[in-house]
């Protein structure tokens, strides 16, 4: 051996390296053979001695899952004439597993074909080992860490607790020393809020499926010390390079105040805010479920629908506050005359319903006419004043005849009418021929007022201004309608509008109103002189109305038509057109409401949701509408002052809407810290008494 191969001999073994040639058949490598130096052998877990084998053989002591990187490694090295470089698997007789790592250059014939490679190798084992370790503890402190605002704790494969940090010893009670080895169903006990019973552990589930298991939202953690806390927790499995589970990470967090928060909207969604009773969607879902009962089993029930008769004089006297005291007042005193199992209800302004359980109807009338008696006796004082009252109430059974929820609550509707008719504060049992009396009645008395108007042009336009709140200069008005009848009294449109949509007259006046608002827009432009008239029509941001459509008018084919008309008749421009509609009207005509929007929303008219927050699937539609601008509901706004749930519903809607690029509206902004905090929480508009009154729209003045 030459000075020179003593040299590279003693380089490789002070390097523990060995030396290996494979030799190529036809270009070949699988086909080819392998020369080992005596270590190189060694290596391999075989004898230490030089040694030649075919390719094949070679492969047999390369772990299976490494056998195809091998060769196309090499393969590819051949192929580019340039060599290789690479890590693989080795299987040693006695099973145990070793990381080698190989460098080859590629030597051609004299032809300049690939002949053999020939390079070197040697083991990395123990350098693999603290890679993989590094790897696994970066993988758990990388969890670890981004989660560290919340409860974090770790398990390894069995579900033993293996981490925890500061906030989850401060949540669970349990110190990371003292919970080392425990069961993560001790050091982390949970229990579903609505059953008090243990769930399988989203820890122990996680480890089972193998899978990330998602927030849960009815949890409860069960302290070391025995307290219960509101929680969200999911898990997710901790992964070994070689897709073992090293354990599972479950991070959780105390949401106690969001959910008595979620409790609370809850509750106002099926409870009127003024009364605390139950509110008109939940009452009619109880009737709804009442029916099932009646034609499942043949229950009989009975429903009871009251109208305050003197609670518009005490509102037009001394206000809506004390009208409000009022029905505070009456609901409290009427609860207490009632069985445990009956059912009060706001049905809305001075509408009370009563659901009474497994109450025959002759059972039913003395219990009405013993609230009608209650009432009666009632005296509602107010500066010094005080007020009598009465209540008409219709009765309608509840039993295997009836038909459907809302005609149970039309028939009981009807029964109360008809006893305001026979004179006020009296019962009025539902009997099936009051439906063509009242509907007599009605048509009689609301079908001639309304044509009236019609006839005799008795309809009035009112504004209502709408002011941005980063004081931008902009005209914006909501046109509200009012009838002056022939004697002068002003009827406000909470009388006549649901008249108004029971008899099909909603289309017409949505039309005249339409029509009126053009006029009224042509009226102000040719009052101006020519200059100014120029300059108005060239403004930047023209004076805006707002204009109601009910649900009837979305549902209306021939509406688009006549409005597109209009506009061409009074020369309008369509940005000027801002359609209010509500949450309600739009979810009930949903696909007739898209089509209609999108198809003005293209000539360039703007909409507005009116009353959103008042039911509890609003968001869902907003991606599906082209809607403008958001009208918070006055409900929610009107005493944000006093109400942290209120303040933070219309917190979250302005948000929400902002993200979505709508502009927000608060209604009923009726005092100055009322508008500070609406101020304060970034919402675009306010509308209400704080900021602008309501005027009569006067032909020629915008």
């Amino acid at each position: 051996m030459s000075d020179l191969q003593k040299r590279l001999q003693m380089a490789l073994d002070a390097a523990h390296m060995a030396i290996w040639d494979s030799r190529l058949v036809n270009g070949q490598v699988i086909d080819g053979t392998v020369s080992w130096s005596a270590r190189g052998a060694a290596l391999l877990g075989l004898e230490e001695r030089a040694l030649t084998q075919p390719f094949r053989s070679f492969l047999d002591c390369v772990h299976a899952d490494d056998r195809d990187k091998v060769i196309n490694v090499l393969q590819d090295g051949v192929r580019r004439r340039d060599g290789y470089a690479l890590q693989y698997r080795v299987v040693w007789p006695d099973d145990s597993e070793h990381w080698l790592a190989a460098k080859a250059q590629v030597f051609m014939d004299g032809g300049g074909q690939p002949e053999r490679t020939l390079g070197i190798i040697w083991d990395v084992t123990e350098h693999m080992a603290r890679e993989i370790m590094i790897a696994e503890r970066k993988e758990l402190a990388e969890v670890t860490l981004s989660s560290i605002g919340d409860g974090v704790m770790t398990t390894d494969p069995q579900g033993k607790t293996r981490y925890l940090n500061r906030v989850a010893e401060q949540l669970t009670g349990w110190s990371n020393d003292m919970a080392q080895g425990q069961d993560i169903q001790d050091t982390l006990s949970l229990l579903d809020e609505h059953t008090g019973q243990a769930p399988e552990h989203v820890a122990i589930k996680c480890l089972r499926l193998r899978q990330a298991i998602g927030m849960s939202t009815h949890t409860l953690l069960l302290t070391r010390e025995g307290r219960r806390i509101a929680i969200e927790e999911s898990a997710a499995p901790i992964w070994s390079r070689d897709g073992d589970i090293l354990g599972a990470v479950v991070v959780f967090r105390d949401v106690s105040h969001e959910r008595k928060l979620s409790q609370e909207l809850s509750w106002q969604a099926t409870h009127d805010m003024l009364t605390g009773l139950l509110n008109r969607r939940e009452f009619e879902h109880l009737v709804a479920g009442a029916l099932h009962t009646a034609k499942q089993d043949g229950h009989v029930h009975a429903l009871l629908y009251l109208d305050l008769d003197q609670f518009k004089v005490i509102n037009d006297t001394c206000g809506h506050g004390a009208g409000d005291v009022l029905l505070q007042l009456l609901a409290k005193m009427l609860q207490g005359r009632m069985r445990d199992s009956d059912i009060l209800a706001r049905l809305g302004g001075d509408e009370l319903g009563v659901l009474l359980p497994h109450c025959p109807l002759d059972h039913a009338r003395q219990i009405g006419e013993q609230l009608r008696q209650a009432v009666r006796e009632f005296r509602f004082a107010w500066d010094e004043r005080s007020f009598e009252l009465g209540v008409s109430i219709g009765i309608v059974e509840i039993s295997q005849d009836s038909k459907s929820m809302s005609e149970l609550l039309s028939a009981a509707d009807q029964a109360c009418y008809l006893a305001k008719e026979q004179g006020r504060n009296r019962l009025h049992v539902y009997q099936e021929a009051d439906v063509m009396l009242a509907q007599r009645h009605g048509e009689m008395l609301w079908i001639s007022r309304l044509n009236e108007a019609f006839t005799h042009d008795y309809f009035r336009l009112y504004a209502m201004p709408i002011v941005h709140l980063r004081d931008r200069p902009e005209y914006h008005d909501e046109v509200l309608i009012r009838i002056r009848n022939g004697k002068g009294d002003l009827i406000l449109p909470g009388t006549f509008i649901p008249a108004a949509e029971r008899y099909d007259m909603m289309l017409s006046i949505d039309r005249w109103v339409i029509r009126a608002v053009c006029q009224h827009i042509q009226s102000v432009r040719d009052s101006l002189p020519p200059l100014e008239a120029m300059a108005e029509s060239r403004r930047r941001a023209p004076a805006l109305y707002s204009v109601n459509l009910s649900g009837m008018s979305l549902a209306d084919t021939g509406l688009h038509d006549y409005i597109t008309g209009q506009f061409v008749q009074y020369a309008v421009a369509p940005e000027q057109i801002c359609f209010e509609i509500t949450e309600t009207a739009v979810i009930a005509n949903l696909p007739q409401a898209q089509v209609f929007m999108h198809k003005l929303k293209a000539l360039g008219c703007r909409f507005s949701l009116d009353d959103f927050g008042s039911g509890f699937s609003s968001f869902g539609y907003l991606r599906a509408l082209p809607v403008d601008y958001l009208k918070i509901d006055g409900v929610f706004v009107r005493d944000i002052a006093s109400n942290a749930v209120n303040r933070a519903m219309v917190k979250a809607i302005n948000e929400v809407g902002h993200v979505m690029g709508l502009k927000t509206v608060a209604e009923y902004v009726e005092n100055d810290a009322t508008l500070a905090i609406i101020r304060e929480l970034g919402i675009d508009y306010a509308q209400g008494y704080a900021v602008g009154g309501l005027r009569p729209l006067t032909a020629g003045v915008d």
